[in-house]
């Protein structure tokens, strides 16, 4: 079915005038008229009464025009908005994210996303690093917040659109009877026959290769009694004695059980950072680069007392 005939009848209905109709259509009169026809003929029915004086609209006229009138507008106001905007009035932002980035920079984010883009509708995905940023490469999410450790290539590889947001030494974490809970500072091979709690090598593989670096550079290798468990559980572990881990900074902030400590290391130089990633392509949303570009702006300042 036609719809430009549908359009076309809408106009001539508002103004009751072919002259009117025609000119503001941008369309000859002949034109318009033999549409209206077109459209009657498919219809089955007469939606026009045309004398050489006036034109009136019948019965079924009246109703089509009722009817079809409210749609038509919502197309017509639709196109012009995004038109306008240059993007979906009403969008929605997927944001994947490590826990300790959602605690750190979020808040922050959406406070701002709140202020300059108020229509928009934000979906939160607390995760690991790897998920996120698989979500990325199966654009099942717009940006992402996510650890990296040094020397790190996988996104590099990915093509993916990165900005380093903060920077993070790692700390011992012990239980509060421990021997060096309550030092200021620690040289890590201190920890050196200490059963640690590890981290598993395909779920959290930053901050397997963290530990596993600090520990080699110390030398020696990490005597691991158990790998894997979330933050909580690796928590629970430390709480009652079970071993010893090592976190980033940004990660023991995290921490809310009053029978873990967590000790400085000296000579750390190995650092987990926190990046922002994205696809840029032809087709990322106009709002996902509206709030990367807030993001920029906004964590630049801040950023930089992290790196």
């Amino acid at each position: 079915m036609n719809l430009l005939g549908f359009r076309y009848f809408l106009e001539v209905a508002r103004t009751l005038n072919f002259s009117e109709a025609s000119r503001y259509l941008h369309v000859s009169q002949p034109g318009l008229s033999q549409q209206i026809s077109s459209l009657e003929k498919e219809l089955g029915f007469k939606l026009l009464k045309r004398t050489t004086r006036r034109v009136t609209l019948t019965d079924e006229g009246a109703f089509l025009y009722e009817n079809l009138k409210p749609s038509f507008n919502k197309i017509e106001n639709t196109i012009e908005e995004i038109a306008t905007l240059k993007k979906v009035p009403q969008a929605i932002i997927h944001i994947s994210t490590v826990p300790s980035a959602a605690n750190l920079w979020l808040p922050s984010l959406v406070k701002w996303m709140g202020e300059t883009n108020a229509d928009a509708e934000l979906y939160l995905d607390e995760t690991t690093s790897k998920v996120a940023i698989q979500s990325i490469k199966k654009q099942k999410s717009h940006i992402a917040f996510v650890r990296m450790a040094p020397d790190s290539s996988e996104l590099d590889q990915e093509n993916l659109s990165t900005y380093e947001l903060s920077q993070h030494p790692l700390m011992a974490v012990v239980s509060k009877d421990h021997r060096f809970a309550n030092d200021d500072i620690l040289d890590l091979k201190q920890l050196k026959d200490e059963p640690f709690i590890h981290y598993h090598p395909k779920n959290s593989p930053e901050l397997y290769y963290l530990l596993e670096r600090a520990c080699l550079q110390a030398g020696f290798v990490p005597n691991t009694i158990c790998s894997g468990p979330e933050i909580m559980t690796i928590e629970t572990l430390i709480s009652h004695g079970l071993g010893v881990t090592l976190m980033p900074e940004d990660m023991v902030q995290l921490l809310r059980n009053d029978s873990v400590k967590s000790v400085r290391l000296s000579d750390q130089v190995l650092m987990s950072s926190i990046t922002m990633i994205w696809e840029d392509t032809l087709y990322t949303p106009q709002v996902t680069r509206e709030v990367i570009g807030i993001a920029k702006d906004e964590f630049s300042s801040i950023a930089s007392q992290h790196l």
